[in-house]
């Protein structure tokens, strides 16, 4: 039955969507000079054209095209700062494109401009960063801007950098000591190992809620949300509390909320609860081995809108999909029957939640994963580039296509009505079934994923033939 699902999955996705070839380029006589580790989109939101980045440990190289699909420009040997191990932004102005990077230990940062139209380069070995009693956060590029986010070790102060192709224009202090950060007896705690967690799990994650993520990402304790310029942080290191932190990344003020999430008493030992944004609302889960509550606020007041309860001796009648577990011990797919084992495997792993919208419906998941090998992806250090820059989605795609879970997914309307059909397949469904139809995309070299207008493009790299291939997916 299993089989004949995927089957029916892999026509309707063919029907549904479309793809064909954006643009192929021969890069075979670049990489006898250089092969590279990494691939870099940019997209220039000004003009829409695109330049590809190649780079490895010393050098880089890039194409250029237009919305045409135009080769426009290329530029060849740009040399890397002598301490730059690491790119952790990139950021356009006009012509001029420039490259950050850190050493490996984010110490020490540095950049190299580079001008499509003249050939030239400037490279910029010290940009006199430093961090004083703090930890860094992440680094975030927004509307071409490079934010390095930090946190005070002794104090409960966000510490955000701003840098252009100028170099650092700005450092703003949020302030957050006046705040009530409390743990589950409401006993102070500091804003750093708020943020930092339990270090056997994966603590902050920055998430693109307008594409599915996987639970893998979102059973993180902190994530960080942008839009526009408003970066907001949510943490659910205890079970008591989800707390939102919301930064205006282009003035110096903030607002803090907290809410009691819902489902909580004092007595639940080895309870489990996490939170994720989408659009407008806030949606929270807590649970324990006999029940579980999910519950939807509006994000700009926090008013309750809806709480949907699970019991262990009950049927879930929420759910669209049977109960799901990939990755077992013995079996790699299995249909758990009882709501009471749902609740047992999801309590006692890292939960999570995650929602998508496709057209008038929206799709929640509700569950706990199970993080498996990622090896051979080409990414620049999984959570060190600035991913919300420019739709960089490699990483979303992977962790989506590759978590093991216990899971189940639920169908709703946009005001969090149940709804009764099948779960509609998303971007990354069809992105994986063409991987799988086509033998190019198994174990792909140089692969990246990226948001182009209304597109996705998929890049990948041909050893053979020397062509790289970027292939665009429309709903």
């Amino acid at each position: 039955m299993k089989h004949v699902l995927l089957l029916f999955t892999c026509i309707l996705s063919t029907l549904t969507f479309a793809q064909e070839e954006w643009v192929g380029f021969n890069i075979e006589e670049e990489t006898k000079q250089l092969y590279p580790k990494d691939v870099i989109p940019v997209v220039n939101e000004d003009n829409n054209q695109i330049v590809m980045f190649f780079t490895n440990r010393k050098v880089v190289f890039g194409k250029l095209y237009d919305q045409d699909k135009k080769l426009i420009g290329s530029i060849n040997n740009v040399i890397i700062p002598k301490k730059g191990k690491v790119l952790i932004g990139a950021i356009y102005n006009q012509e001029t494109y420039t490259l950050f990077f850190s050493n490996n230990n984010k110490s020490h940062f540095s950049s190299v401009s580079l001008n499509f139209k003249t050939g030239n380069f400037n490279i910029t070995e010290d940009l006199n960063i430093e961090f004083k009693k703090e930890k860094l956060v992440e680094f975030l590029v927004l509307k071409n801007k490079l934010h390095i986010l930090s946190v005070s070790k002794k104090e409960d102060v966000l510490i955000s950098r701003t840098l252009t192709n100028k170099g650092l224009i700005k450092t703003t202090n949020y302030d957050l000591s006046s705040q009530a950060i409390v743990n589950n007896i409401d006993r102070d705690y500091p804003l750093y190992p708020l943020l930092f967690g339990n270090p056997n799990y994966a603590t902050i994650e920055v998430i693109n809620s307008e594409v599915p993520n996987s639970l893998e990402q979102t059973n993180a304790f902190t994530k960080l949300y942008v839009d526009n310029n408003k970066l907001t942080i949510t943490n659910n290191l205890f079970n008591k509390y989800t707390y939102i932190i919301s930064l205006d990344l282009d003035g110096d003020s903030y607002t803090f909320n907290s809410i009691i999430n819902t489902g909580y008493t004092d007595n639940h030992y080895g309870a489990n609860s996490n939170s994720f944004i989408h659009k407008d609302k806030l949606l929270t889960i807590y649970s324990t081995l006999d029940n579980l509550s999910f519950s939807a606020y509006n994000l700009d007041d926090f008013e309750l809108i809806k709480t949907f309860n699970i019991n262990d001796k009950e049927e879930i009648t929420f759910k669209n999909t049977p109960i799901i577990q990939e990755g077992g011990a013995f079996d790699n797919y299995r249909e758990l029957e009882k709501t009471s084992k749902f609740l047992r495997k999801i309590t006692q792993s890292k939960i999570g939640i995650t929602a998508y919208s496709k057209n008038e419906d929206l799709i929640i998941t509700l569950g706990a994963s199970v993080e498996i090998d990622r090896g051979g992806l080409a990414m620049v250090n999984f959570g060190v580039f600035g991913v919300v820059a420019y739709g960089l989605l490699i990483d979303n795609f992977n962790s989506y296509t590759r978590t093991k879970s216990t899971r189940i997914s639920c169908l709703f309307d946009n005001d969090l009505n149940h709804k009764t059909g099948e779960i509609p397949l998303n971007q990354f469904d069809q992105i994986k079934t063409f991987q799988d139809a086509n033998t190019n995309y198994n174990n792909a070299h140089l692969q990246t994923l990226f948001r182009y207008q209304s597109s996705y493009l998929l890049g990948n790299y041909n050893k053979k033939t020397g062509e790289y291939t970027l292939t665009t997916f429309d709903n």
